[in-house]
């Protein structure tokens, strides 16, 4: 490490373990991988992609499940001198075809030559060298002996390819979307340590942290954050994401029995976990079981003041303070974080006129319970990364208090996409990343507003989906809260997408239809909005589980809009 306790690459992360007596707990598998077997396990599946013909500058892909081969893995793709890139695995794999045949784009986009495949990657990854017969698959568990590094094959120190350098790429993480040639955000490791440093100076992580987390590994909250507690030699506790969709409360409960200090979850996690709070186990109420849980990430979607007062509502009788939640704001382009509090901070909150929403305007507040728009603040930039809100022009910088486009730029920040040119140049420009999303600073705060691109503009008014999905998601007879609000720029009408049980033509149908449309109208002030009720799981999500507008709209598309649908 640097004499700040920097890593300079992921190599010489992955060194500084050989002293850590911290471990990654894999209660699924009831498996313990301790720090300091690591460096051997990376370098033996390393010498492994030598064999195969991996080369310094290739990038190779990961595609496996949360389980102990994960780590080994991930660092024997550095150690043999090549950059990696994490696939997204569905977290139950149906139609193996099928996933590959999404993925397909990724690998395209990477010319990725190598894959390395574990247990329910395995069939993908057959799949995906079906179609690419230049891609060649290499099997993890084949190569590893055993999850603890008690393998007879001696592997010499040194023994993989040539030691990446700073500047060379150590990472591609492929954005989730709905395009036919995905995005895949560069890092170095340069840029991957500084951003992973950051956030530990940040929170004050140390060894005596204990991560528990269920994000997949290839979602760069569950990555990076894993990142973090092994920069940390601290111990993680990692979960896969059905662990969590399962059987949520017990992941709260292991919180309390393994002392967990830190978590990361998006902000609908959270949602979830707090209204399970009365059937924790009667051992946990007892106590101030929860009273070590000094951070709980929450990003990667708006944060909202509900959750906030929700999950403290919750936790704060079993010992969690109300610093405790910890919103965030970050993006794929930074790593993960570019915004946090301070550790311990009560999260500060404004409510905003919808008025005043308005680019390059100053916003003006109001009081509560006057209506008004209730966003809670990120924090401030961590250290290496720069904020500047922008004007409509793209150019001109605003200052504190008006909304504006959030741009970035810093050692962490991308230097662009994978082999995508213009891709890049359509958010990089003079150094600065423009994040497409729409936000203020008060107080030196940031405050995000939503993403520019779905800011839904009626009858002379800006909204954001989340406001409108906020006010009509906890109706009865609609499904698990699933709900999406978009914009229909030619009759300036919002449209409400909701899922329900509720069969067409029936009165529970027709009284779905009418609430969400009254709600919306009497909360919001307007008239011009449409509601469409569609079956259970239909409304599309990426991989990190964001709603995919774009795709939504598709489904509203005048083939499906025959005479029985559900439009009011």
């Amino acid at each position: 490490m640097n004499r700040d306790g920097t890593s300079a690459t992921l190599s010489t992360l992955l060194d500084s373990l050989h002293t850590s007596a911290a471990k990654v707990v894999f209660p699924e598998q009831d498996t313990v991988l301790p720090h300091r077997v690591l460096p051997l396990q990376a370098e033996r599946l390393a010498r492994k992609l030598l064999e195969k013909g991996v080369r310094r500058g290739d990038v190779v892909g990961l595609l496996m499940p949360t389980t102990p081969e994960f780590l080994p893995a991930f660092f024997s793709v550095t150690c043999a001198g090549a950059a990696v890139s994490i696939l997204p695995l569905p977290p139950v794999v149906l139609d193996p075809a099928a996933a590959a045949r999404h993925l397909a784009p990724m690998v395209d986009t990477a010319r990725m030559r190598h894959l390395v495949v574990h247990g329910t990657g395995r069939a993908i990854g057959e799949h995906l060298a079906e179609a690419h017969p230049e891609l060649c698959l290499v099997d993890a568990s084949a190569t590893l002996a055993d999850a603890t590094g008690t393998g007879t094959t001696a592997v010499q120190p040194g023994s993989g390819g040539a030691p990446p350098r700073p500047q060379d790429l150590a990472l591609v993480q492929f954005t989730s979307g709905s395009t036919s040639r995905p995005r895949g955000v560069m890092h170095t490791h340069r840029g991957l340590l500084a951003g992973v440093s950051a956030i530990n100076e940040r929170i004050r992580g140390t060894s005596a942290d204990v991560l528990v987390q269920w994000i997949p590994l290839f979602h760069d909250m569950g990555l990076v954050s894993l990142l973090c507690s092994l920069h940390a030699h601290a111990d993680a506790h990692l979960f896969s994401p059905m662990a969590f969709i399962r059987k949520p409360a017990e992941l709260v409960e292991h919180i309390a029995r393994h002392r967990g200090t830190v978590t990361t979850s998006p902000n609908f996690a959270y949602d979830k976990i707090a209204t399970l709070s009365d059937g924790m186990s009667p051992a946990l109420t007892a106590s101030d079981g929860l009273s070590q849980w000094r951070v709980a990430f929450n990003g990667g979607e708006m944060v909202q003041a509900r959750t906030v007062d929700a999950f403290l509502a919750a936790f704060g009788p079993l010992g969690v303070s109300a610093g405790t939640m910890y919103p965030s704001y970050g993006l794929a382009e930074a790593v993960l974080a570019v915004c946090l509090p301070q550790p311990g901070a009560t999260p500060r909150r404004v409510h905003v006129d919808r008025d005043t929403l308005i680019p390059g305007q100053q916003v003006s507040f109001v009081a509560p319970p006057d209506s008004g728009l209730a966003l809670v603040g990120a924090g401030t930039p961590i250290t290496g990364i720069e904020v500047r809100i922008t004007a409509p022009d793209g150019i001109t910088g605003l200052g504190q208090g008006h909304l504006g486009e959030i741009c970035i730029r810093g050692i962490p920040v991308t230097p662009g996409y994978l082999h995508q040119p213009e891709a890049t140049g359509t958010v990089l420009k003079d150094g600065w990343l423009h994040t497409g999303d729409l936000g203020f600073l008060h107080h030196g705060e940031l405050f995000v507003a939503g993403r520019l691109k779905d800011m839904i503009v009626v009858q002379g008014r800006n909204y954001f989906p989340d406001d409108v999905e906020e006010l009509v998601r906890d109706l009865s007879d609609i499904y698990r809260q699933r709900v999406v609000a978009i914009a229909d720029p030619d009759t300036e009408h919002i449209v409400v997408v909701a899922e329900s049980t509720a069969r067409p033509g029936t009165p529970q149908h027709e009284q779905l239809l009418r609430t969400i449309e009254g709600t919306v109208t009497t909360e919001l002030g307007l008239s011009a909005v449409r509601v469409y009720l569609v079956a259970p799981r239909t409304l599309p999500k990426t991989t990190s589980g964001k709603w995919q507008r774009s795709r939504v709209r598709e489904l509203l598309a005048p083939p499906a809009q025959a005479e029985d649908s559900p439009e009011r």
